[in-house]
């Protein structure tokens, strides 16, 4: 089965996103997000929170690596919602909603509009191979 990784941010919401920088992947039918060592730097309370962990920053620091979810895609509900430019997935899981962005969501004018043509170019991609790990086996190759 194809996969794809991509940098990647993970927001708390799409109104209050509180950007969180990594990785999502997937791969084997499972989508997953790592938490890369800039995610150090970013407010981690909700996702802390959220995950019941204290203390992500100095894990990601001590060089732990921190997945914030790994769902099986067939168990979700993916979206692309037309606020979010083109760019913003939404993972509806059995867990919850993820919200990822493929452009970073904070900047000036100009930088947002580099962010969002890249990001776009992102989510085009992912939608493929999104669409190629939901196909049955004969229709993969």
């Amino acid at each position: 089965m194809e996969g794809r990784e991509d940098n990647a941010w993970l927001l708390r919401n799409r109104f209050n996103p509180f950007p969180i920088s990594g990785s999502l992947a997937l791969a084997d039918g499972v989508l997953t997000f790592t938490l890369d060592e800039d995610a150090a730097n970013a407010t981690l309370g909700w996702l802390e929170d959220l995950l019941e962990s204290e203390g992500i920053a100095e894990k990601i620091e001590a060089g732990e690596t921190i997945v914030a979810f790994a769902e099986l895609l067939a168990d979700c509900e993916i979206s692309w919602p037309l606020t979010g430019g083109g760019a913003t997935m939404v993972i509806d899981s059995p867990s919850r909603k993820w919200v990822i962005t493929h452009d970073h969501p904070v900047g000036g004018a100009m930088l947002q509009t580099l962010n969002l043509i890249s990001g776009r170019g992102k989510a085009r991609a992912w939608k493929k191979a999104l669409a190629a790990a939901e196909a049955p086996p004969a229709e993969r190759e």
